[in-house]
C-alpha cells in the first residue's frame, strides 16, 4: 500500500483485514455488507455512522448550532436512503482544552433540533478530550419494512434525483445565501426515502453526499451497470443563477453536500414515484438511466473534475 493512499484504498485495506467469519450469527440479507449508506444488522434494522472534523467538514461559516443540526441531518440522510426512518443515535464528542462550554451548549441545541426533526432519540455516547480540532461522530439506527441497497439497479432503470443539486457548492464557493443555508443546515428528504422503501418502488437508492460524480459510480459498481446522465436534466435552484454552464455543472456534480436521493427505478414506476414525491412536497427529476455497458456517460459535455477530496495528494493527477 502507498504511504499516502486514496480513500478507496484505505477502505479496501480495512475490509481486507476484517475476520472472514464470525462466531455470532450475521443478518441473512443479500446486502448485509459494507458499501451501502447503512449496514443492515437485523430484520428491517440499519445502522450508519458519520464523523465531522472541524476544519474539514465545517469552518467559521457554520455556527455551533449549525454543526449540531448537520451532524444529525447527514446521518438521517443515510438512513432515509436505505428506505428507513431514524430511531436512535449515539454521540462521540471530542473537544480540545478549554472545552468552550458555550460552543458545546449551542452544538447540543442544534443536535437536539436535528434529531427531533428527523425522529431519532439520543440514547448514549462518549466524550473525550481532543489534542487537535473538535471531532464529532454520530451513530444512528433506523427501521424500515423493506430496506433498500445500492446493488439492485438494472439496465434500463431510470435515474432520479430529488430537490436541486449544487446548492451547498454555490454557498461554499460563491457565498450565495440560499446555498450557504443548505450548506449549514441541509434537510434531506428522509420521509420520501422511507416511503419509497415501504412501497417497493425502487431497485436501488443512495444519498448524494459526495456529489453525483463520485456517488453514481458507487451505485453502478454495486449494481453491475453503467449509466448515462443528461446534463440538461440536472435540477438547479436559484443559488446557481448567473453561473456559466461549465461552473454550474461543476457545482451540481463535483462538490457534494447535496444530501438528496439518487434513485434507480423501473420506468413503469414513474407515475407512482412522482405521485408519492408530490404528496410529500419533494421535487423529483429524471436525469438519466442505467446501462448494461460499464462506465459513466454525460450527454451535454465532459464530466468536470471533483471539487473536493479527503485525500487530495493521493487524488492529484487522476482522471475522473
Amino acid at each position: 500500500m502507498p504511504d499516502d493512499p486514496d480513500e478507496a484504498s484505505l477502505i479496501q485495506t480495512v475490509l481486507r483485514h476484517r475476520p472472514t467469519a464470525s462466531r455470532h450469527r450475521l443478518p441473512a440479507a443479500s446486502f448485509a455488507r459494507p458499501g451501502d449508506d447503512a449496514a443492515l444488522v437485523g430484520l428491517g434494522l440499519v445502522v450508519t455512522v458519520d464523523a465531522m472534523v472541524e476544519g474539514v467538514h465545517w469552518d467559521d461559516r457554520c455556527s455551533a448550532e449549525d454543526v449540531g443540526w448537520k451532524l444529525a441531518a447527514v446521518n438521517a440522510s443515510d438512513i432515509g436512503a436505505m428506505g428507513c426512518r431514524p430511531t436512535w443515535a449515539l454521540l462521540t464528542l471530542s473537544v480540545p482544552a478549554p472545552a468552550d462550554g458555550a460552543w458545546v451548549e449551542a452544538f447540543a441545541h442544534g443536535l437536539g433540533l436535528g434529531l427531533g426533526h428527523f425522529g431519532a432519540q439520543l440514547v448514549g455516547g462518549d466524550t473525550t478530550r481532543s489534542p487537535g480540532p473538535r471531532l464529532l461522530t454520530l451513530t444512528m439506527a433506523g427501521e424500515g419494512a423493506r430496506p433498500v441497497g445500492r446493488d439492485g439497479g438494472r439496465p434500463g432503470d431510470e435515474l432520479w434525483v430529488t430537490g436541486t443539486l449544487g446548492e451547498a457548492a454555490a454557498g461554499f464557493f460563491e457565498g450565495q445565501p440560499a446555498g450557504l443555508a443548505w450548506l449549514r443546515r441541509p434537510v434531506p428528504p428522509v420521509e420520501l426515502g422511507a416511503a419509497l422503501g415501504e412501497l417497493g418502488l425502487v431497485h436501488a437508492m443512495m444519498d448524494l453526499s459526495d456529489g453525483l460524480l463520485r456517488d453514481l459510480p458507487r451505485l453502478c459498481a454495486a449494481s453491475g451497470t453503467g449509466a448515462t446522465v443528461d446534463a440538461a436534466a440536472l435540477p438547479a435552484g436559484p443559488a446557481l443563477a448567473g453561473l456559466s454552464a461549465e461552473t454550474r455543472l461543476a457545482r451540481q456534480v463535483a462538490f457534494g453536500d447535496d444530501y438528496q436521493l439518487l434513485i434507480a427505478a423501473a420506468p413503469a414506476t414513474r407515475p407512482a414515484l412522482l405521485e408519492r414525491a408530490a404528496a410529500l412536497g419533494v421535487a423529483l427529476h429524471c436525469v438519466g438511466h442505467l446501462d448494461a455497458a460499464p462506465g459513466l456517460r454525460l450527454q451535454g459535455g465532459p464530466w468536470p473534475r471533483p471539487d473536493f477530496d479527503h485525500f487530495p495528494q493521493a487524488a492529484a493527477g487522476r482522471g475522473t
